[in-house]
């Protein structure tokens, strides 16, 4: 690649920069009514500024000479010669889509327009301070609540607050050319090689969790050979007992030869299984740690701004507008937010449905909206915020709404309501409506819509992705369109439950509350399952029914009820499941699933034992239910009386002193889990459940003193006992431990295996 096509591809992410940050900044201005505002007309002037010098660097004078032009204005605003008001935007406004089309067509190789309209236009502006008359129309006077919410506002506002320039006047004389300066190396990659690296990077944590299985299995071959040592040790007693009875010395010393060696031989190789067991437990976690930084690393490597999929859309919609003979004002917000690439090349279609959606059933054309009292320029907004550690999107238009009363006929012409059904349809089974594939108020088919596929491509698409769509308020008129999804498609936090002997992963996000209801709480209202929480009544189901698993009767305990409230929306559902296990994150692979289950299952994870835990879509189970014309009165069983077996939680950082704690603990019935710092340990406690805790003391991060007094001062936590086990004997230190709650307190130098189970039987 020459110097040219070099400096033309820098330039084309540069000045698209320049461009989106001069149109934010204009918003901010004209909405500001206290302050200067200098330090953002400073902003405005030094991007219309690099732009020209970008543009003179790569010989483009179209551009360079627009640049120049805007440059002047904001140097004549900045001084106070001029007023920046609706007019000045409008102007503004114009010459930057002026500039996007002319450098898309030349990228394109295409021929770019003329500018010669577009520059006399703003020269005269500059002259006169007024719009020329035979002008298109400047843009409507916002109104007083601004387009965009302020969510949405204060989010990007936020993620993209410009850095803080030193303003300069207005150069007398043309400087020299120059390009922006790169304060951070980058390189260019593929697209493709981040997909294959991540899938690489899923495959190997997966083989690293499979070395939990060969470690455990050293483990047993490690426990057999101590026990074959034994036996051999007894047998080898005897045989040498039985040659001396038999009065055979000879025999009795090649015996006692034979003995010693096959003992030596057995030695040997317990000595190396233990040797392995360690050095395989070792490397099996350093791999889990690296595989995981590994991802990590990927994934923010797909990380990118929505700007890289989204940058053409303001020109598009402004293009169909045209040739639509609809008047437009674009506004793009949020293009510097981030999220996983292919996130957000999947909301690509459904985004531009929307935008389309927007110009055929909701803009008017001039003269209808002059005739309706609005402004002939329509107001559209497509933007983006992160909201809750989700990706949030907005589309939004000022234009006629949403015509309940024609999603009400159309519905009976396709049958499905007769009229008495329908004049009974809420507004919101009525929106519904229009995300059903095939269904469109348009009477005729044309370019834009009229074939109903539109909005029902956006829900499939957006529920596959573990997302949400939905129609929203407007005041006073318009139509809001909201998108929610996670910022990545592969790590998710998910709640992990039990149903009839499988485990599923639901993702937190879908999870309004968790409860433990008494069975009797359940009631039977017309036919149909319903609990009352607090004021609330919601409708129940099992999650075994909602998956046809066959047997749909909710296992339970002490006849307590595990229940899950699912939101979507405003919606909310009661799913019973026989138990709840634990929070925890996960790889949500696409993995094929039963057609009868549809869009409910989102993928797949693997558990630590390596068997595959399905993903349901919490959004989705929401809408099956509500769409569901079978619904079953909940039933309950109670679960047989099982064994509960304690789980202890090892906290120590030495590894030696974990696989003994863990092998003398495992070997007496208990559960172990580990952790290799107090941090860990105390995540580990608010993840899952534990019935006691052994723990060192000196330990990075958070020591065992720490982790006591947090475990102590958690209102969730403090019921459960600790047991210290150190080196440290002084009488201080067991003092101080005893008096932050320990339950007891082991020294090392003195451990007794027995003595530490005879406490841990005392305790629990």
């Amino acid at each position: 690649m020459g110097i040219r096509e070099r400096l033309l591809a820098a330039f084309q992410v540069e000045y698209q920069e320049h461009l989106e940050a001069i149109r934010k900044l204009l918003v901010e201005l004209v909405k500001r009514k206290d302050g200067s505002g200098i330090a953002m007309l400073d902003e405005s002037f030094r991007r219309a500024h690099s732009l020209k010098g970008a543009a003179r660097a790569v010989d483009l004078m179209p551009v360079e000479q627009l640049a120049h032009k805007l440059e002047t204005l904001f140097a004549r605003v900045r001084s106070g010669q001029m007023r920046l008001d609706k007019d000045c935007a409008g102007v503004v406004n114009r010459t930057l889509d002026v500039v996007e089309d002319w450098v898309t067509a030349f990228v394109a190789g295409e021929t770019p327009p003329e500018i010669a309209d577009a520059a006399a236009h703003i020269e005269a502006y500059l002259e006169t301070g007024e719009v020329p008359a035979q002008a298109a129309p400047a843009p409507p006077p916002r109104p007083a609540a601004p387009f965009v919410p302020e969510e949405i506002l204060a989010a990007v506002a936020a993620a993209s607050a410009p850095p803080p320039v030193v303003s300069e006047p207005p150069p007398s004389e043309p400087e020299p050319a120059r390009m922006a300066l790169v304060t951070e190396e980058t390189v260019r990659v593929r697209a493709v090689h981040l997909d294959r690296l991540l899938r690489t990077s899923d495959e190997l944590l997966t083989e690293t969790m499979n070395q939990r299985v060969v470690t455990a299995d050293l483990l047993a071959v490690d426990r057999r050979l101590s026990e074959l040592d034994k036996q051999w040790r007894r047998l080898r007693k005897l045989s040498a007992a039985m040659a001396r009875e038999l009065g055979d010395p000879e025999r009795g010393i090649k015996l006692e030869r034979q003995s010693e060696m096959l003992e030596q031989e057995l030695r040997v190789v317990s000595r190396q299984a233990r040797l392995a067991r360690r050095l395989q437990q070792r490397t099996g976690w350093t791999l889990r740690q690296l595989g995981s930084e590994l991802q990590q690393e990927v994934r923010d490597a797909r990380m990118v701004p929505a700007e890289s999929v989204f940058s053409g859309f303001r020109k598009m919609v402004r293009d169909i507008a045209k040739e639509s003979g609809q008047q437009v004002e674009v506004q793009v917000l949020g293009l510097d937010v981030e999220a996983d690439r292919m996130v957000l090349q999947g909301l690509k279609d459904p985004v531009m449905h929307l935008l389309r959606n927007a110009l055929a059933h909701g803009v008017e054309m001039p003269e209808e909206r002059i005739a309706g009292g609005k402004p002939a320029i329509a107001q559209v907004s497509l933007s983006f915020a992160v909201t809750d550690g989700r990706l949030v999107m907005l589309v939004e238009d000022d234009g006629r709404g949403i015509d309940f009363n024609a999603i009400r006929v159309k519905a009976m012409e396709l049958g499905l309501f007769n009229d008495a059904e329908a004049a009974e349809l809420s507004r919101q089974t009525l929106l519904d409506l229009i995300f059903d594939p095939g269904f469109s108020t348009n009477r005729s088919v044309n370019d834009l819509s009229g074939r109903g596929m539109g909005l029902s491509v956006v829900r499939e698409t957006v529920t596959m992705m573990n997302g949400t769509v939905e129609v929203l308020a407007r005041e006073p008129q318009g139509t809001r369109f909201r998108i929610s999804l996670p910022l990545s498609v592969s790590t998710q936090r998910l709640f992990l439950v039990g149903c009839q002997g499988h485990t599923y992963g639901i993702p937190t996000e879908g999870i309004d509350r968790l409860y433990r209801v008494p069975a009797e709480a359940v009631k039977t209202v017309e036919g149909k399952s319903v609990v009352y929480l607090g004021n609330q009544q919601l409708p129940l189901l099992s999650l075994a029914h909602l998956l046809a698993l066959g047997e749909t009767a909710v296992k339970v305990s002490c006849n307590v009820v595990p229940l899950l409230v699912l939101k979507n929306g405003d919606r909310r559902v009661g799913v019973a499941v026989d138990e709840f296990l634990s929070i925890r994150e996960a790889l949500v692979k696409d993995i094929g699933v039963p057609a009868a289950m549809g869009t409910m299952v989102a993928g797949g994870m693997l558990m630590e034992d390596g068997a595959v835990a399905l993903v349901l879509n919490p959004f989705e189970i929401v809408e099956t239910f509500r769409k569901s014309g079978s619904i079953r009165v909940l039933t309950t069983v109670e679960k047989p009386a099982e064994r509960k077996v304690p789980v202890i939680l090892v906290v120590d950082d030495s590894l030696t002193t974990r696989t003994l704690e863990k092998s003398i603990l495992e070997a007496h019935g208990y559960i172990v889990r580990l952790a290799v710092d107090g941090i860990e340990g105390l995540s580990k406690l608010r993840a899952e459940h534990v019935d006691l805790v052994i723990s060192d003391i000196q330990m990075p991060r958070l020591d065992g003193f720490g982790l006591l007094q947090a475990i102590k001062g958690d209102p969730v936590l403090k019921k459960v006992p600790v047991i210290l086990v150190t080196s440290l004997e002084e009488r201080e230190d067991r003092e101080r431990g005893l008096a932050l709650g320990a339950d007891a307190y082991v020294v090392k130098r003195k451990f007794d295996q027995k003595e530490l189970l005879e406490t841990i039987g005392q305790i629990l």
